[in-house]
C-alpha cells in the first residue's frame, strides 16, 4: 500500500480527498493546513505521496516542493492538487508526479496511484543486493541469501540463513516499500522474505478454532520461529496456500 499526506487549506477539498484516498486503499499519514508543520514533519517522518495544494497560504505548493527536497527525511512523489490549469508547467519542471484538477476525479487519482505503484514495483524489481558494513568494509549481499529484517529499539537489523546479522541504515518502513512483493509483513516490526517462508505453526496449547491462539512463522534456516501478528495472519495463510 501507498502512503500518503494531505497539505490543503480547504477544509472541505482535504475531506474530499481523504475520501477518495481510502476508496483507492491509500494509507493517509496526516492532513496538514499549512506548508510549514507539513515540512516539520517530513524532516522526521517518511511518505510515499504529498498531495499539496498549490494555492497554499504563506508557503505555495510550488515552493513547498523545493523546500522538501532540501529538508525531507524520505524525497516523497508529489501531486500537486488544484482548480486552475496555469501552473501545470512549473509544476512538472518541478518534477511533480502528476496534477490533478479539482474537483478531483476517483478514476483520475486512480490513474494518477498507478503509475507511482508501478514505479515502486520497478524499484523492487532493480534491487539486487543489500550493502552493508562487515569489519569496516562494505560487503553487498544478495537479497536471496536473507531471511527476514526486524526492527529493534529503532535500529533494522538483516539477518541471513547463515546466522549472520548486520544492521541496515532506514526504517523498516523504508525497506518493505523498497523491496515490495519480495516480503511480507508478518508482525509490526519483522518483515520475511517470501521465498524463505516455511509454514505456520502455533506456539500455544488450546482450542484450534481459539482467536486468541498465538502463531509463528517458520523460515528457511532459522531455527526459532518468528511471532505473527493476529493480523497478518490472513496475508501469510494466504502466500503459503498459493505457494
Amino acid at each position: 500500500m501507498l502512503s500518503a499526506i494531505i497539505v490543503e487549506d480547504e477544509v472541505l477539498a482535504a475531506e474530499r480527498l481523504r475520501v477518495l484516498l481510502e476508496e483507492c486503499n491509500v494509507v493517509l499519514l496526516k492532513i496538514f493546513h499549512h506548508a510549514q508543520p507539513a515540512l516539520d514533519w517530513l524532516s522526521v517522518h517518511e511518505t510515499d505521496i504529498v498531495f499539496a495544494d498549490i494555492g497554499l497560504p504563506e508557503i505555495t505548493g510550488l515552493e513547498l516542493v523545493e523546500r522538501i527536497k532540501r529538508v525531507a527525511k524520505k524525497q516523497p512523489d508529489v501531486i500537486f492538487t488544484t482548480a486552475y490549469e496555469e501552473h501545470a508547467l512549473r509544476a512538472f519542471e518541478l518534477a511533480a508526479a502528476d496534477y490533478l484538477l479539482k474537483p478531483i476525479k476517483v478514476s483520475r487519482l486512480q490513474t494518477a496511484l498507478e503509475r507511482l505503484n508501478e514505479k515502486h514495483r520497478e524499484k523492487a524489481d532493480d534491487f539486487t543486493h543489500f550493502k552493508v558494513f562487515n569489519r569496516n568494509r562494505m560487503v553487498e549481499i544478495p537479497w536471496q541469501q536473507v531471511r527476514y529484517l526486524m526492527a529493534e529499539h529503532k535500529t533494522v537489523f538483516l539477518f541471513t540463513g547463515d546466522g549472520q546479522s548486520y544492521e541496515l541504515p532506514k526504517t523498516l518502513v523504508y525497506w518493505e516499500e523498497l523491496l515490495g512483493d519480495k516480503i511480507i509483513r508478518i508482525h509490526r516490526n519483522a518483515l520475511v522474505f517470501r521465498h524463505t517462508l516455511d509454514c505456520l505453526i502455533r506456539l500455544d496449547s488450546g482450542d484450534e478454532d481459539d482467536n486468541n491462539a498465538t502463531w509463528g512463522a517458520r523460515v528457511l534456516d532459522i531455527e526459532k520461529p518468528l511471532a505473527v501478528s493476529r493480523r497478518q495472519l490472513a496475508a501469510i495463510r494466504k502466500i503459503l496456500r498459493e505457494g
